[in-house]
């Protein structure tokens, strides 16, 4: 066989001697032979024209399909880049209006400087669109052209045709602040694995009743040794476990930035009131020292605390968190952050109080109320929910505790239904484990944190 180069030399070659050698063979009896294949050697001529017109469109368009996809992965980025630098200062039609003008002409550039010499053969100006919706960005490059055809024409095709089209998309990174809300009232002070809470329920002397029992649980107030006797016994509390998991939550959150200060967190700890125990920054080093040190915010009896002292109260909490919350947006910008809160909770709500001095209210355990949740939804924070079970507590009880004891128990199975209408639509996690609260608490900020990816 063979390619259409040589056909064509061949078919030329063919044609010069037929025209050569006219006369000789219109003397000779045998040329009715030779003037068939003269009048054959034209439209193969023509047939090797119009193959090579074929290659070369062929090459135009794969080298304008390249332009394409230049031109769309340009304009994508364009458009990110000036809805970051302008989503201070513009919203609504202006900004969109901006963005599709900076997507548009970079593509433009991207696409001429992609196509090169197949301009010159068909000089062509692809059709950009730009879109947004949230922080995706979407672009379209279309183009169509054709070029006058000069062997074609002989067999009725009277221009070569090219055309294609790319689109492509990315979700931006965002600027997101995190609050994290963290529960450090008495019940945080259990242990986390439940062979450890019989181990030490057995050990603490602390509210000992009439029979000898001891308290398990919440037993964290002036002159109990229960937190202290944990220490010694190696045995890791929730409140422990729940530090190390924030620790290990603030060195992801530092490697995954991708812009300078994209991520902010503040912790606050609470108990009858929210405490600081760092107010939200970009300086996540500074957070390592008060994340492992949660047991410093632990209800310990002492209502002159910032976080109080008695219950756990959401009621308080989140109020207080949404006043909090000043700076907000779509997450284009350093100044409109998206915000996350991240709530880290058994869900166990008791609005008793302990007030020095005066002693306490009275326990009074009972379940979340989640349209306490809804005044941060409604201006579009997402509440993402970290759940760490209570275990049932086992009988028989500390008479000096049992109502209470019985209480929870008998709340527990409601409260991980109260914590899902709290969280915001697919954020609620359940974890146990220290490894199973660290593994929960990275997927939470996977989840809110969107890494750039471009898809064609």
């Amino acid at each position: 066989m063979f390619e259409p180069g040589e056909r064509c030399a061949r078919a030329v070659d063919i044609a010069r001697r037929v025209r050569s050698g006219a006369a000789r063979f219109g003397r000779d009896r045998g040329a009715n032979v030779a003037i068939l294949v003269g009048f054959a050697a034209l439209p193969m001529i023509g047939l090797c024209g119009a193959g090579v017109e074929y290659a070369r469109g062929v090459a135009i368009q794969s080298r304008l399909n390249a332009a394409a996809d230049a031109a769309a992965i340009a304009a994508i980025r364009a458009a990110a880049d000036y809805a970051a630098q302008n989503a201070g200062s513009q919203s609504g039609t202006a900004l969109a209006g901006g963005i599709a003008s900076a997507g548009q002409a970079q593509a433009a550039k991207a696409f001429a400087a992609n196509a090169g010499w197949a301009l010159r053969s068909v000089p062509v100006t692809p059709v950009v669109s730009v879109d947004r919706s949230g922080q995706t960005f979407t672009a379209t490059v279309r183009y169509a052209a054709s070029y006058p055809s000069t062997f074609a024409r002989l067999f009725g095709i009277e221009a070569m045709r090219v055309g294609g089209s790319a689109a492509s998309s990315v979700t931006a990174a965002s600027y997101t602040d995190f609050y994290l809300l963290l529960d450090t009232s008495g019940s945080m002070g259990f242990p986390t694995k439940s062979e450890d809470q019989a181990r030490f329920a057995a050990a603490n002397p602390d509210m000992q009743d009439a029979k000898g029992k001891n308290c398990a649980f919440a037993c964290h107030f002036p002159g109990f040794r229960g937190y202290d006797l944990s220490v010694e016994m190696g045995i890791k509390l929730r409140i422990d476990s729940v530090g190390e998991a924030v620790q290990q939550f603030l060195t992801t959150a530092k490697q995954s930035r991708i812009l300078p200060n994209q991520y902010r967190v503040g912790l606050y700890p609470f108990v009858s009131y929210l405490a600081t125990a760092g107010e939200v920054t970009s300086n996540l080093d500074s957070l390592q020292g008060p994340a492992g040190n949660l047991k410093a915010y632990m209800d310990v009896g002492d209502s002159a605390k910032p976080q109080g002292s008695g219950g756990t109260h959401f009621e308080n909490v989140f109020p207080t968190i949404n006043d909090r919350i000043q700076r907000l947006g779509d997450g284009m910008g350093a100044s409109t952050p998206k915000v996350s809160v991240f709530l880290i909770t058994d869900g166990m709500d008791n609005n008793q109080y302990w007030y020095n001095g005066y002693g306490w209210t009275g326990s009074q355990s009972k379940l979340l109320d989640a349209s306490l949740c809804n005044p941060l939804k409604s201006r579009g924070i997402t509440i993402s929910v970290l759940y760490i079970p209570y275990m049932p507590l086992t009988e028989p009880f500390n008479d000096n505790v049992g109502y209470e004891n019985v209480r929870v128990n008998a709340l527990i199975p409601d409260v991980p239904r109260t914590l899902r209408a709290c969280a915001s639509e697919g954020r609620f996690h359940t974890a146990s484990s220290p490894a199973e609260i660290t593994a929960a608490l990275q997927k939470m900020f996977l989840q809110e944190a969107q890494p750039t990816r471009l898809t064609q």
